[in-house]
Formats: structure tokens, C-alpha cells, sequence
């Protein structure tokens, strides 16, 4: 009876996240409220580790994200040339991780009536605003 109790509590745990709606979980659960704080602390080297890891981790991990993104659809739509991907980000391969912090916080700073929105979707904006892709060539 034990291992039929254990059973059962062990599947619970797996399938409540499904549940409680998996589609809510993938897009992320910081806002820009949340990580404003955090990437303050990411340009502040008296600040304590963690709290600036979470905002470069957060920002890394987007970046890297939206990377294999876009080479994932140059592979697949191979017609079209990398720089017309619609929504490619144009970071320049230069950037220091903190000035990506930077922006965005400056980012969040003018747009406080967005600060409950999504992080990622704020971190996008803030990125295209502050390295807008080049015109496309004739």
C-alpha cells in the first residue's frame, strides 16, 4: 500500500504543473518590476552576487535564446538572408553583458507604466530600441 502511495504522490507532482496551465509557465514569470531591481544590482559591483546573476542570467539566457531562434529559421528558410529575418535582433558581437543591463534599465526607467508586463517581451523592446537593425539594402 506504501508503494502505491508513493506512486500516486509521485505522479501528482508531475502532472500538477500541466494542470495549473504549462502554457503560462513557458512564457516566463518575471516582469520588468521584478527584474528592474535585479539589473539596478547587475551595474553595481557592491551589490551581492546573486542579485546580479539573476539579470545577466536572464538577459544571457534571452540572447542566446533568440540566437538559436533566428538560426534555426535561416536553416529552415534558407531563401532568405539572415538580415531579413523579421524581428532579428542586431546586438553588436562587441557589447559588454553590463551595458545590456544598462539599457535595459534605462528602458525600464522611461517606461514604468510597462512594468508589470512580461520581462522578455520588455528586454526585446528595449534591445531593438537601443541596436535597431540596418536598413535593408535595395
Amino acid at each position: 500500500m506504501k508503494d502505491l502511495a508513493r506512486y500516486v504522490a509521485c505522479t501528482l507532482l508531475l502532472v500538477a504543473p500541466c494542470a495549473l496551465g504549462a502554457e503560462e509557465w513557458f512564457r516566463g514569470g518575471f516582469t520588468g518590476k521584478e527584474l528592474l531591481a535585479a539589473c539596478k544590482a547587475a551595474t553595481d559591483e557592491s551589490v551581492h552576487d546573486f542579485e546580479r546573476g539573476i539579470c545577466r542570467g536572464f538577459i544571457e539566457g534571452f540572447v542566446a535564446g533568440r540566437h538559436v531562434g533566428d538560426t534555426w529559421h535561416a536553416f529552415h528558410h534558407r531563401e532568405e538572408k539572415l538580415d531579413e529575418v523579421y524581428g532579428r535582433l542586431c546586438i553588436p558581437r562587441e557589447i559588454k553583458k553590463v551595458a545590456l543591463a544598462i539599457v535595459f534599465v534605462q528602458y525600464l526607467e522611461k517606461n514604468t507604466e510597462k512594468l508589470n508586463w512580461n520581462a522578455g517581451t520588455l528586454l526585446e523592446a528595449a534591445l531593438k530600441q537601443a541596436f535597431p537593425c540596418p536598413a535593408k539594402r535595395p
